[in-house]
């Protein structure tokens, strides 16, 4: 017998709602082992296109969608946490509203928590894909081992979040999601490992992950790196990294940021993705 799990999506105005569908029938309609409980988020108005997905599956999954309004929205991290404190129960899964998870991601996760009761934090690997899933091959993998993860923390984000499976306890426990408009889910994985908890990674890659809306894009820009700065003082002040990775840090991300967007896919394509 497996654990009862939610999972948590939030949606904002912005969204498209065909990417939606495919989302929430990949985790209701397609998988193997379906959720318990689906958490729907929707931070501040949407669209009358994301409401009737979410309706429609709404009205054919019954009381497996909860959907949760917010009267305006307040980003990301806000939202989730909204969501969190609502989850019926202890195993908290991800999941964006513009990807698509393989046909049996959810029992592939469960299998391994129940072979390995000490993980708080189960990721994996992904898939990214421009217009429908293969078109890249191309694939984000990380670590597996938790003392491998915490020794990468202190570089970059250790977890694809969208693919992750975190005990809601331990999360609230951490403090839940910052509320800064980027790097919720890696001030969360650092939080969550100060109070010591597990993490691991899968190999397989479970999540399809779009980039064909501005992925990278969207992680440029000085404003970015206000939110990178803000967590590498973070991790300064705890000890967690020394005046010296951080004054290197510092200035690579910077570096990073200000690149035109052309450069920066390139950069993530040739240094932080395998392609097959």
């Amino acid at each position: 017998m497996y654990p009862k799990f939610s999972v948590l999506i939030p949606v904002y105005i912005k969204e498209n709602s065909s990417f939606l569908e495919s989302a929430l029938r990949s985790i209701l309609d397609e998988q193997t082992i379906v959720p318990d409980e689906v958490i729907v988020v929707e931070d501040g108005p949407i669209t009358e296109a994301l409401e009737n997905v979410i309706g429609d599956f709404h009205t054919r999954h019954g009381n497996v969608i909860k959907r949760y309004k917010l009267e305006k929205n307040q980003g990301m991290g806000i939202a989730m946490n909204y969501g969190l404190t609502r989850a019926s129960f202890e195993w908290i899964a991800r999941m964006d509203s513009d990807d698509i998870a393989v046909f049996d991601r959810f029992e592939r996760q469960l299998k391994f928590l129940k072979r390995n009761p000490m993980i708080d934090v189960l990721g994996s690997s992904i898939e990214e894909f421009n217009l429908q899933p293969g078109d890249l091959r191309r694939f984000r993998a990380l670590p597996q081992e938790n003392n491998a993860i915490v020794r990468l923390m202190k570089f970059r984000n250790p977890i694809n979040h969208m693919t992750v499976f975190f005990r809601k306890e331990v999360a609230l426990r951490a403090g839940g999601y910052w509320s800064h408009k980027f790097n919720e889910d890696y001030n969360l994985w650092y939080e969550m490992q100060k109070i010591g908890a597990k993490f691991h990674n899968l190999s397989d890659n479970l999540v399809h992950v779009r980039v064909g809306n501005n992925m990278v894009g969207r992680r440029r820009g000085y404003h970015y790196f206000v939110f990178e700065r803000i967590l590498l003082t973070k991790f300064l002040n705890d000890r967690f990294i020394t005046p010296f990775q951080y004054s290197y840090l510092t200035l690579v991300k910077l570096s990073l940021r200000i690149l035109p967007t052309g450069i920066l896919k390139m950069f993530y394509k040739t240094f932080l993705r395998k392609s097959n």
